[in-house]
């Protein structure tokens, strides 16, 4: 029997030592989210626009082309459920606060609560951002170790991240996201098809998103803060390929919000023609250029819209 004890613990200690240095790396290497956080406690006094959204928002609007302060909270398949749970948590020590800008994709009001993809992201909003999802259980283990949160694969990734460039940062200090010329897909017709085959969840059930939205827009009018609903950008052929009937639907429920709600507005972007095939840097993303004309287009509508009245 003692034999057989020695064998489980051999077998279980080498396990044990890759969670606990793992876990270590986790607690102690600034990740995205956690260095978003930090960010947005040093520039609250004064923020006057922040940026809310998923990977659209996070690679398209990038605060250093905007007038007034501005801070990018969104994030790689930020849902609205997180929008939501950010705000009521950080509105109220936003004393300048004057403009959310919430970017809408094809699958915002459509997505499930708690949808399989992003389903391990929202423990990290809980172990570095301080909101927790409904969804998430404190039976999990996940809700205790960070080492357990993704794949063995992809922290190892990591890691290796890690000792290349010495961080896993992958955003500026305002919370844009950071990419370069190696993130730009050369066939961006092919791509298109993938991501909008991707994209399509098959659904126009929007009641639980929209009344998300409708519970983002009460609590900004209480503060007195301005909502702007931006659709970004896309690649023509991605945008040509998704369903006609659900792209209209969209554009119905947030034109509905603005005529609901005098601090609402709607701002189209996803086929303006001042956007050219080059400022995409794939189906639905733009690249830093394109980021900058996205940009200086958003805030100048923020200016005439709210600041010239």
């Amino acid at each position: 029997m003692g034999k057989l004890y020695t064998k489980i613990a051999l077998f279980v200690l080498p396990l044990f030592l890759v969670w606990l240095a793992l876990e270590v790396f986790y607690r102690q290497a600034p990740t995205t989210y956690s260095y978003k956080y930090q960010q947005l406690q040093k520039v609250a006094p004064y923020t006057q626009t922040l940026v809310m959204g998923d990977s659209h928002a996070f690679y398209g609007i990038n605060p250093v082309y905007f007038n007034s302060p501005t801070f990018n909270l969104s994030n790689i398949s930020q849902s609205l459920l997180i929008d939501e749970l950010l705000l009521e948590k950080h509105i109220a020590n936003l004393p300048a606060l004057k403009t959310v800008l919430i970017n809408i994709s094809y699958f915002t009001l459509s997505a499930k609560e708690n949808d399989l993809e992003s389903n391990w992201r929202k423990y990290f909003y809980y172990h570095q951002m301080g909101v927790r999802a409904p969804s998430i259980s404190l039976w999990n283990p996940q809700s205790y170790s960070m080492a357990l949160i993704q794949r063995f694969e992809k922290s190892m990734a990591l890691v290796h991240k890690y000792h290349k460039y010495h961080t896993i940062i992958n955003t500026t200090p305002l919370g844009y996201g950071k990419q370069d010329a190696s993130n730009i897909v050369k066939d961006k017709e092919a791509i298109s098809k993938l991501i909008a085959n991707k994209h399509e969840d098959n659904s126009l059930d929007f009641k639980h998103n929209t009344a998300r939205l409708e519970r983002i827009v009460a609590l900004c009018a209480q503060y007195g803060v301005q909502v702007v609903l931006v659709e970004m950008p896309v690649y023509p052929t991605y945008y040509d390929l998704l369903d006609t009937k659900k792209k209209e639907k969209i554009k119905s429920v947030l034109s509905a919000l603005t005529l609901k709600n005098d601090n609402v507005f709607y701002l189209d972007l996803s086929t303006n023609p001042l956007f050219e095939k080059q400022d995409l840097r794939d189906a639905d993303h733009l690249t830093n250029q394109g980021a900058k004309k996205c940009s200086l287009l958003v805030d100048n509508y923020i200016e005439n819209t709210f600041y010239c009245l």
